[in-house]
């Protein structure tokens, strides 16, 4: 019965804390080494080895033993002098990633530390005013089309000529969009982009065709074939089946889409003005290069042999 007693006190969490706390005062004892210019002295602090404790905990499902709990903090101290080591011999100078990793931590830091004002109702409808195009539905177009290739063609001419002939042709077909009417696939030239959009706005199109082509099916009639319209690849036969206008927002409608990007723009502008106050706390020199010698052509930098 005793030994049932006392196996039950070790595995009580209480003494397990208990003996945490011994090892953290042990180490306190154990941190007062020689101080010197160089930076040797290392404090584990009772908050660190906390953490360290809390680490292994979340990690494993269960408080580290004493043992473990050591191991842990030496894992620390070998880490810490090494970290320190690596600074002194300067080889976090040239690492591109560490320089990275620094900045980005400290880029976190500063917009952690940003405070930005509430947006009131004013400012808010204000905002949502000066920025009512990101709120409206675009004009969006579905269509169909049949492609023709001025280089497979041999001229623009001949792809005129060609569009011509295909838009006779599948007039004739008719101008339902029936699945059973399918000429329109099999007519034109090999085309690397799809041949069928639906619901697309004028902004993708453009991406996809150019402006000069979503400024041609502004003017197409609707559920017929019609053409040619050109585009950055050639000319097109275009079968436009729907076509919506841009329509405006109404505030109220998208007021919480308004809210978020008011609020991200004033942190994103408080968070530029903490590092333009940062930046002016540094002088700022950058020399002068030979773009064309020293980028361009290949060059080396001054002082060194090639």
């Amino acid at each position: 019965m005793p030994d049932s007693r006392l196996r039950r006190f070790f595995r009580d969490p209480l003494f397990v804390f208990l003996l945490i706390g011994v090892g953290v005062f042990a180490l306190d004892r154990m941190a007062g080494g020689v101080f010197d210019a160089e930076g040797r002295y290392i404090v584990v602090t009772r908050a660190q080895v906390i953490r360290l404790a809390d680490l292994w905990s979340a990690q494993i499902g269960r408080l580290p033993t004493v043992a473990e709990l050591d191991s842990l903090v030496e894992d620390h101290v070998r880490e810490e002098i090494l970290v320190r080591e690596a600074a002194r011999m300067g080889l976090d100078q040239d690492d591109t990633i560490v320089r990275r990793r620094l900045a980005q931590k400290m880029s976190f830091l500063i917009e952690d530390t940003v405070v930005t004002d509430a947006v009131s109702d004013a400012d808010l409808e204000e905002y949502f005013e000066e920025n009512a195009e990101r709120y409206g539905e675009p004009r969006r177009f579905t269509l169909r089309h049949v492609y023709v290739s001025p280089d497979r063609r041999g001229s623009d001419e001949e792809a005129l000529t060609a569009a011509a002939d295909i838009l006779e042709q599948l007039r004739a077909e008719g101008n339902d969009a029936a699945p059973e009417n399918t000429l329109w696939r099999r007519l034109g030239d090999p085309f690397m982009l799809r041949r069928e959009y639906g619901r697309r706005t004028a902004e993708d199109l453009a991406e996809l065709f150019g402006g000069a082509f979503v400024d041609g099916l502004a003017t197409l009639p609707i559920g017929e074939w019609a053409g040619p319209v050109e585009s950055a690849y050639g000319y097109h036969i275009v079968r436009l089946s729907v076509r919506t206008e841009a329509q405006p927002a109404v505030f109220e409608d998208v007021r919480r889409r308004v809210l978020d990007d008011a609020q991200r723009d004033a942190r994103d502008a408080a968070n530029r003005a903490a590092h333009e106050r940062l930046r002016e706390r540094y002088d700022v020199e950058i020399e002068e290069i030979d773009f064309v010698s020293e980028l361009e052509g290949g060059g080396n930098p001054p002082g060194e042999e090639p």
